[in-house]
């Protein structure tokens, strides 16, 4: 990537629930989600990795409206000095850090909250490599618990049944809370499929889990897989995303994640991974490029680089 161009991937953010006592709590909305992750002090957002050898930490946070600003930055320890070179000259310089330093990477995430309570937010993220969606999605997903430390009874519901305490008060118990972020979809997907080769989908379910499998439940059950292929080949078939995509739609909710394997128009082979932990694989991801900066951009910031917040507020606004 240019020093004077950055790229930006498109995402829906929405909020699941979980107990470990009762099926089916309530979630929240987003809105509520990012003002329970205010009751931790800014100086305090940060999630280790590798044993401490990463960080990840919120630089930078700006709620205005509905708009909420996050800059996001990774210290990593466990990256090689890096080395400069003039080749025709034969010069070479490292930049040597110190032990306890990491090597700083920054990303602005912009959310646009929606109208509904209800409805899922549109996110558009920045990219760098070594912080993507799975280590954003981990970084919101632990100021969410550190903000059910300090404030636990914004995490508690009545159980669905009703039941009551020895002194006749309905019973709370508590609740688990969760970001989702899933990617949308480029055009690149829908072109690849429809000329492509289609080899199969995998429909996964997680409904079993812990299920023992054997007498004494040292083996449980992690998942079951339906594997569906194509009938015959599948050269003439027109709109097979559109088909892809009714069979998962329709099976969501007996199954909650799906692979689709499939050839690309240029003889790629492909994986593509719906509703995962890490989201819609990325290179389907719809993207934008941010060009047309008058500076060199760096790879970290204390504070939002202010020129490119302004063009993904704009992106944004016209999404």
């Amino acid at each position: 990537m240019k020093k004077t161009e950055r790229i930006v991937f498109y995402y829906d953010f929405s909020i699941s629930a979980s107990s470990r006592t009762f099926e089916a709590p309530k979630t929240i909305s987003v809105r509520k989600a990012f003002e329970l992750m205010q009751l931790v002090p800014l100086d305090q957002m940060v999630k280790e990795l590798s044993k401490g050898k990463e960080l990840l930490y919120v630089a930078d946070w700006d709620w205005t409206d509905d708009t909420i600003s996050i800059l996001i930055n990774k210290s990593d320890k466990g990256m090689s000095d890096p080395v400069f070179t003039i080749p025709k000259e034969k010069k070479r310089r490292t930049a040597e850090k110190k032990e306890e330093e990491g090597q700083d990477f920054s990303i602005h995430v912009v959310i646009k909250l929606p109208e509904n309570d209800l409805g899922t937010a549109l996110v558009i993220v920045e990219h760098c490599a070594g912080l993507g969606i799975f280590n954003i999605r981990k970084l919101l997903n632990s100021l969410l618990k550190d903000a059910k430390k300090i404030s636990p009874e914004e995490f508690t519901q009545f159980h669905p049944d009703g039941a009551m305490d020895d002194n006749g008060n309905s019973k709370k118990y508590n609740a688990t809370f969760k970001c989702e972020l899933d990617g949308h979809i480029s055009d690149d997907l829908k072109h690849d499929l429809d000329h492509g080769k289609l080899h199969s989908i995998e429909l996964i379910t997680e409904k079993e889990q812990h299920t023992p499998f054997d007498e004494d439940g040292y083996i449980q059950e992690k998942c079951k897989t339906l594997v569906l292929i194509p009938k015959d080949d599948d050269a003439g078939i027109v709109n097979k995303f559109s088909r892809v995509k009714k069979i998962f739609t329709g099976q969501k909710d007996n199954y909650s994640k799906a692979k689709i394997k499939f050839k690309t128009p240029t003889g790629l082979e492909r994986t593509v991974e719906m509703d995962t932990v890490e989201g819609l694989a990325q290179a389907y991801v719809k993207k934008e490029k941010l060009d047309g900066f008058e500076f060199d951009l760096k790879s970290s910031y204390e504070q939002f680089n202010e020129p490119t917040l302004t063009k993904i507020k704009e992106l944004l606004a016209g999404a």
